[in-house]
């Protein structure tokens, strides 16, 4: 049975206490509806229907958190780092979830306070922008911030996604990371935005890349066609030419892409993608596929990679 949504609440909003009693609602009526379950606290003061919250992930609730935090605080704040991102829809990788990122220009400490950190930096016309009523860092300078925040591999995850979404171009990211070249973490913003490719398309290629990079591989290509004989046989997520290797990452999305749940349609997604598979090895090239749990154990993933490389050139 669908929860019952507030009178007072429009379906997907958070909401001060101040806002929702502006609407109609009395205190009494705010505790009865999170007394009953109507009701769930985003954070102090703030509150969501709970058919949202139940169908929000960790995403999500996040940003849920970040329109609380920024309905109760006043400009020049604007939420930043890993709010920002997933504010402008980008993926974030290895970074905590728990707290919502704001920055000020005004002088005051970086502090984090009841669920909200608090960076202290300069906000240059152009680097704020609105995005879905929420002011935000820009593109480019969200995806700076995060890298030197979080470091390499998760900068180059969101880096890679602004790319791939046409939200930054590869100028945009040099420009302003050479405009914040002397903040901390820097270095990590540098390689980042080097490293970054917006041919790639998931979470999964782009730590992909990062693996083969971290250990030495040879760099592969993304989104490559293979055919025979001008046929299209299929496109791969990334090629090692060096070794003709394919490498696909298997995150299991794309055997759901179209939403379906019935046993007979799945089964014939995992038909074909075998039929594609075997295709390709026929014209000589070996095919290496990369699952969530091979990036918590890299080191012995990277060999395996190696390995099955020496083998598509029958080493």
């Amino acid at each position: 049975m669908e929860p019952t949504l507030p009178p007072y609440l429009p379906p997907g909003a958070v909401l001060l206490r101040r806002d929702l009693v502006a609407r109609g609602a009395d205190p009494d009526e705010i505790a009865r509806d999170l007394r009953v379950g109507m009701l769930v606290r985003v954070r102090r003061g703030a509150y969501t229907d709970v058919g949202t919250w139940r169908a929000a992930g960790p995403e999500q609730r996040h940003l849920l958190a970040a329109r609380a935090a920024a309905a109760a605080m006043k400009p020049p704040v604007v939420l930043s780092h890993t709010s920002a991102a997933l504010a402008w829809g980008l993926p974030v990788w290895g970074v905590d979830l728990d707290a919502v990122h704001v920055t000020r220009p005004v002088r005051a400490s970086a502090r984090r306070e009841a669920g909200v950190v608090h960076h202290q930096a300069a906000l240059p016309r152009g680097h704020v922008l609105e995005r879905d009523g929420l002011r935000v860092t820009s593109p480019a300078r969200t995806v700076v911030d995060l890298a030197r925040l979080a470091g390499f591999e998760p900068g180059v995850v969101t880096a890679d996604a602004a790319l791939h979404q046409k939200l930054v171009t590869p100028d945009d990211l040099l420009v302003m990371a050479n405009e914040l070249r002397d903040w901390p973490g820097s270095r990590a913003v540098g390689r980042a935005v080097s490293f970054a490719d917006g041919l790639a398309e998931t979470v999964g290629e782009s730590r992909s890349r990062v693996l083969c990079h971290r250990f030495d591989l040879p760099t592969p290509r993304l989104q490559v066609e293979i055919r025979r004989d001008g046929v299209l046989l299929g496109r791969v997520d990334m090629l090692i030419d060096e070794w003709k290797l394919v490498l696909e990452f298997d995150g299991r999305l794309k055997y759901r892409l179209d939403g379906s749940t019935e046993p007979e349609r799945l089964e014939g997604i995992v038909w074909a993608e075998k039929v594609r598979e075997d295709s390709i090895r026929g014209e000589g090239y070996g095919v290496f596929r990369i699952i969530w749990p091979d990036f918590s154990r890299p080191a012995a993933t990277a060999e395996r990679i190696r390995r099955a490389g020496m083998r598509a050139l029958g080493r």
